[in-house]
């Protein structure tokens, strides 16, 4: 055979070989990306490594849909008056001068994740994960029109399936301007409740004093280095404090703690390092700190510029269990005349079936200047497979908890 013959046919055997490794594999099912892949890359990258390896598969699953408000934007239903449809939280539809928002949805205690209210720099970003069925496809999330209470005409709520989802992070900017996460917060549906768990570097005070030990063996030579620690060590007197909302028919959030703030570390780079290379574990039950009195916090706060968590944060006033996360996560839906009717604000608290963040509704839905728009689902959630309108022969009531009043 010809040399040269020889040689193109090895050549196109190569490239038959190596032509289908060469294309980029199908993403599985039930896959969404809501924004750049730049962005995403950068919000995957803020996920904190957990001790809890379940979790962690989960987070580290392609199939991690994350948002943040500016792909799924804050929005609440009105469905009674002139002005019908779904909102822009940000857009003030009252007519009274004395509103600052016109709805309950950006004052506390809906505002801003729980403990945030009083920080500044703060970033969160938010996720869902959708469990699947036995053929790897995602249970999708049920949407179904409901008559929300004080409204003339039906509107939308959404159950999750059994076994969802839905978490948010929070990240805070440092001095060199990096973002450096200090809490996890992750809810599972289950049959009829919401799990909850949230997930920090150093869940108690001693934590946090055997790591800086670690990290800084020669910490007793360092001044403010061993007073922090003096002050994580010693026995701390905590005075009760009460933090509460100032609804006056109905107070969704009312909390007495104590409060331990932190003095400054003075080491930049060692809070980069207690916060970048930490694993992150469970604070589910955990108290930060307790006084001899029985007085109790569950996160500590501080007045510094850089520390383990934001200045002025007041998680230590949110146990972390169900029953403390219920307080203001039963409110989504209700009717804003439920905390004040005597305000000029109108509308429900966003959110469906216990969660804040999450919608259905397309982007294009959502009104940012008062007046209602034709109401649609998010073609790519429902291409996907992510949400689906609610079929009793599709969806069991084993998976979907809530429907007893679907329509």
């Amino acid at each position: 055979m010809n040399g040269l013959v020889l040689v193109a046919l090895l050549a196109a055997e190569v490239g038959n070989v190596s032509a289908p490794s060469a294309q980029k594999p199908a993403a599985p099912a039930g896959t969404v990306h809501l924004m750049p892949a730049t962005k995403e890359q950068r919000l995957r990258a803020l996920l904190p490594k957990l001790e809890d390896s379940q979790l962690q598969a989960i987070l580290d699953d392609p199939r991690l849909i994350l948002y943040t408000e500016q792909e799924m934007p804050r929005a609440f239903q009105l469905w009674n008056g002139s002005l019908m449809g779904v909102h822009s939280a940000y857009y003030n539809i009252s007519s009274s001068g004395s509103e600052p928002y016109g709805n309950g949805n950006r004052e506390f205690p809906w505002g801003t994740p729980a403990g945030t209210q009083r920080t500044k720099g703060v970033e969160t970003f938010r996720f869902v994960w959708l469990p699947r069925d036995e053929n790897d496809r995602p249970r999708p999330i049920v949407w179904f029109r409901k008559r929300l209470r004080g409204d003339a005409v039906d509107g939308y709520a959404w159950t999750f399936p059994v076994g969802a989802k839905v978490g948010e992070a929070l990240a805070m900017t440092g001095p060199d301007g990096y973002a450096y996460t200090f809490e996890l917060r992750v809810r599972t549906r289950q049959r009829g409740y919401w799990d909850v768990d949230v997930f920090r570097p150093y869940p108690t005070a001693d934590s946090l004093a055997t790591r800086i030990k670690e990290l800084r063996p020669e910490w007793a030579d360092e001044s403010n280095l061993a007073r922090f620690v003096e002050h994580l060590e010693a026995p701390l007197v905590m005075k009760p404090v009460v933090l509460a909302d100032k609804q006056p028919a109905k107070r969704t959030f009312e909390q007495k703690m104590g409060i331990d703030s932190l003095p400054a570390i003075g080491d930049d780079k060692l809070v980069s390092e207690l916060l970048k290379g930490a694993v992150f574990h469970s604070a589910a039950g955990e108290v930060w700190r307790e006084s001899e009195g029985g007085v109790a916090t569950c996160a500590p706060t501080t007045a510094s510029s850089f520390n383990i968590v934001p200045a002025n944060y007041d998680a230590g006033f949110v146990a972390v269990d169900r029953t403390s996360c219920a307080r203001c996560h039963d409110s989504v839906s209700k009717p804003v005349s439920d905390f004040n009717p005597g305000r000029d604000w109108y509308g429900h608290i966003r959110g469906s079936d216990g969660i804040f963040s999450f919608h259905p509704f397309a982007p294009e839905s959502v009104s940012d200047n008062g007046y209602g728009r034709t109401v649609s689902m998010r073609s790519d959630f429902e291409r996907a497979g992510v949400i689906a309108k609610y079929d009793p022969q599709k969806h069991s009531a084993s998976e979907y908890q809530s429907l007893e009043s679907a329509k």
